[in-house]
């Protein structure tokens, strides 16, 4: 056990690479004591050694790189800029004798534009696109064998990261929310005022000029894409009463910093209003 213990206390995170280490991991989460003819006290001595062994190697985080082989790509969401993984199969790594079973692994999505999906599947079919997940193991026993070079772990996972040639380029946290790499800008697609006779030429787009910068600083906080709808009125030449009533980022915190933004704005018109806004 000598190999385990020197990464136990190596750092908080244990790389998992190597078939020696997944062997010995697994057999510290089925440490089971001798039997013996020794005395009661030798036996519960054995049994409690076997159970702290099991417990300190349960509470370890590890991290383990998933090969391109060893994952696929579910569906690509392109109206939420989202790309999920396939949870449909355990992920393979550590020269394919490790099988993972991931908790929310079917949740896990990361930021990604079109062009962005193209590039890592070109990358993925190239083989220099990995996974990377930091787990750390559930359940009491690791299945599998030394006599079949198998073996499978069930785990809960802290992170996730997509890396490719150039390092890192997407991530996610524990629950499967992407992280980083969202939108880079906020467009205003449309803004209508319930005393408009007609259509403004350009959509309206320009009664929120004035306010374009601070909506950009709520888009820079957003973890994805995707798009919003703001209910408003028009009181005195002023935005009043500035909600978003439709929102597929499902971010609050953005919702609320748009909806800051929005009030206040100078606008000529009066009566209910609405924009369309689009992050990208």
């Amino acid at each position: 056990m000598l190999l385990m213990a020197l990464l136990l206390a190596a750092a908080d995170v244990v790389p998992l690479a190597q078939e020696a280490q997944v062997k010995e991991l697994c057999a510290a989460l089925r440490e089971q004591p001798a039997l013996t003819d020794s005395d009661p006290a030798e036996t519960a001595a054995a049994q409690k050694a076997a159970e702290k062994r099991r417990e300190e190697a349960a509470a370890r985080w590890y991290r383990v790189e998933v090969p391109s082989s060893g994952f696929t790509f579910g569906r690509y969401r392109e109206q939420d800029r989202l790309l999920e993984l396939d949870g449909d199969r355990p992920l393979r790594a550590v020269d394919g004798v490790l099988s993972l079973d991931l908790e929310g692994i079917d949740e896990v999505a990361f930021n990604a534009r079109p062009d962005q999906v193209s590039a890592w599947s070109k990358e993925k079919k190239a083989g220099t696109l990995r996974l990377v997940a930091v787990f750390r193991p559930t359940g009491d026993r690791c299945a599998g064998s030394a006599a079949a070079e198998a073996w499978r772990i069930a785990g809960k996972v802290r992170s996730w990261e997509l890396q490719g040639a150039q390092g890192t380029v997407a991530a996610a946290n524990e629950d499967g929310e992407p992280v980083g790499g969202g939108p880079r800008s906020l467009k205003i697609e449309k803004v209508s005022v319930e005393s408009d006779a007609a259509p403004p030429d350009d959509e309206g787009r320009g009664r929120f000029s004035a306010v374009q910068g601070a909506l950009e600083k709520c888009a820079s906080a957003a973890q994805r894409s995707g798009t919003m709808v703001v209910s408003f009125s028009v009181q005195s030449g002023r935005v009043k009463d500035a909600q978003v009533i439709m929102d597929s980022l499902r971010d609050e915190k953005v919702a609320e910093c748009v909806s800051r933004a929005v009030n206040g704005a100078a606008m000529v018109g009066s009566g209910h209003g609405t924009a369309a806004l689009s992050l990208d």
